[in-house]
């Protein structure tokens, strides 16, 4: 329910109850008048008569005001609840947080904000539909329903993201409460479509005390302790300290909001790019991958650095529009100082994989035909790919029929099951850089190396090794069979400017 909404339910309530109170004095007034008559009866039958008028008129004034009634406590019920579950919404939530935080205050009392949130939810949604995604967060909200017990509020925040407060309560109840919850949900199964799904939750704990500033500040950390509690592996649960390490890098990231908005602000961003080398004698031109930095004030800052942050604060997507429009942008001046058969790799996060306007745009700038499709690659991560497989084939399929290709990034890294690379319609494989560091001196990397290069193969794709750092590495590479070779042996990133003086006009 937006803002918008919830002024005007809030509107009519208040409206409703102004009528109630004029509708309670016409009442009173009009039982007045009839006890007047029947006191003073000058003419029985006038008297009856307008009496008996005057408590008809009560009678459907009671009538009234009992629908009016009935009225305002539905609007004050959708004011206060989720539509979808039942359970308060986040206004009413925040309502009792501002008055729980006061009495800690006040009164020096004790109590717990929790942030329950489901781990890989949107697994749900992309595999089994939206409808799915629903009937599951009823069924969960209804499980922990169950759980509330007197001095307790259950509140669904939004999505898959559950509030809870605990009043009057101690370090260790509020542990042993979600590691409860934590349990029923790892529990829960959900049949749908012959199928069964499990789900885990994170759960983030803060304590509300004397020194808490304000309700605001307790859901910030709450925040942070939940994201703490999913990035050390999910279906955990993390007590908020304010010295802790792992937090205080959760505020450290934080702080990246505002500079990643000034740069998108500020078109701070340029574009980097590293050479894809072909083993083939027969190849006389290199691919190259598309890298993004930051400059912050003439100092380069390394996407592994900024990228993190932006993946977790929602402007990845943002980013990545950057990204493509500026690629879009060079590529449709330079294109042409390239060898015929030079492609462009630009990667995307798994955010923009299911986001339509970054979709639109793509489509738009190849129906602009600035740049032929077949020059231009794209680059996904195999976890996020799995993580999104729906969203992920649909993107694919889409931009395929303009001739770009699709490359399966870091593969191996997410120990997938390989049913998972059948089903998804990528063209190049890339070994994570990982196994590929250590193939001379372990030999179970350079083993998986070796399978993953021969599946590739037979699945119809080209394979490309990443972090080629020395030329043993890439000699063994090459004779593994590896159609390209990427990393810092073959060539550094460099700005993307930089390689016009490389290729002046090559065909």
């Amino acid at each position: 329910m937006d803002d918008f909404t919830k002024a005007e339910l809030e509107n009519q309530i208040i409206d409703l109850k102004i009528q109630l109170q004029r509708q309670t004095k016409t009442t009173n007034a009009l039982l007045a008048r009839v006890k007047k008559n029947l006191k003073y009866q000058l003419n029985s039958n006038e008297t009856f008569e307008h009496n008996s008028y005057l408590l008809n008129q009560i009678k459907r004034t009671k009538s009234q005001l009992f629908h009016e009634t009935k009225n305002s406590e539905r609007f004050s019920y959708i004011a206060k609840h989720d539509s979808l579950t039942g359970l308060y919404n986040r206004v009413e939530f925040n309502r009792v947080l501002k008055r729980i935080v006061k009495s800690a205050k006040n009164q020096k009392r004790k109590h717990a904000l929790m942030f329950l949130d489901l781990d890989q939810f949107k697994v749900i949604n992309d595999t089994a539909g939206h409808l799915a995604g629903d009937e599951m967060i009823k069924q969960i909200s209804t499980l922990l329903l169950k759980t509330v017990e007197p001095g307790e509020t259950l509140a669904r925040l939004g999505g898959d993201e559950f509030g809870f407060l605990i009043e009057n309560c101690t370090n260790a109840q509020a542990q042993l409460k979600a590691e409860k919850l934590l349990s029923l949900i790892d529990k829960f199964h959900f049949p749908w479509d012959d199928k069964l799904f499990t789900v885990t939750a994170s759960i983030g704990i803060v304590i509300i005390n004397r020194e808490t500033i304000s309700y605001i500040e307790a859901q910030k950390n709450v925040d942070i302790a939940c994201y703490t509690a999913k990035n050390a592996g999910r279906n955990r649960i993390h007590l908020y300290q304010g010295q802790d390490d792992k937090l205080l890098k959760q505020n450290a990231e934080m702080q990246w909001v505002p500079k990643l908005t000034k740069a998108l602000e500020n078109d701070l961003f340029c574009l980097y790019a590293q050479p894809i080398k072909p083993t083939s004698n027969k190849a006389n031109h290199i691919h190259y991958e598309i890298l993004v930095r930051l400059n912050d004030n003439n100092e380069i800052i390394l996407p592994g650095v900024f990228l993190p942050p932006a993946e977790r604060y929602n402007l990845i997507t943002k980013i990545d529009t950057w990204i493509i429009s500026h690629t879009f942008q060079w590529l449709s001046k330079h294109i042409h100082s390239f060898h015929s058969r030079t492609h462009f790799s630009i990667n995307l996060s798994g955010q923009s994989l299911g986001d339509d306007t970054i979709l639109n745009l793509i489509i738009s700038l190849l129906e602009d035909n600035l740049v032929d499709g077949s020059r231009v690659h794209f680059e996904v991560t195999e976890t996020m790919a799995i993580s999104n497989l729906q969203s992920a084939n649909d993107f694919i399929n889409k931009i395929k029929k303009f001739g770009c290709k699709f490359s399966l990034d870091d593969f191996g890294s997410g120990l997938s099951s390989l049913s998972y690379l059948k089903n998804l319609d990528v063209d190049i494989l890339k070994v994570d850089g990982v196994f590929i560091r250590d193939i001379l001196d372990d030999p179970i990397d350079e083993e998986m190396v070796s399978s993953i290069n021969n599946i590739g193969h037979v699945m119809g794709m080209k394979t490309v090794a990443e972090y080629v750092e020395n030329e043993e590495t890439a000699n063994k590479l090459i004779k593994m069979g590896f159609n390209y070779l990427q990393g810092n042996y073959i060539g550094i990133p460099r700005p993307i400017d930089e390689y016009l003086n490389d290729n002046p006009n090559k065909n």
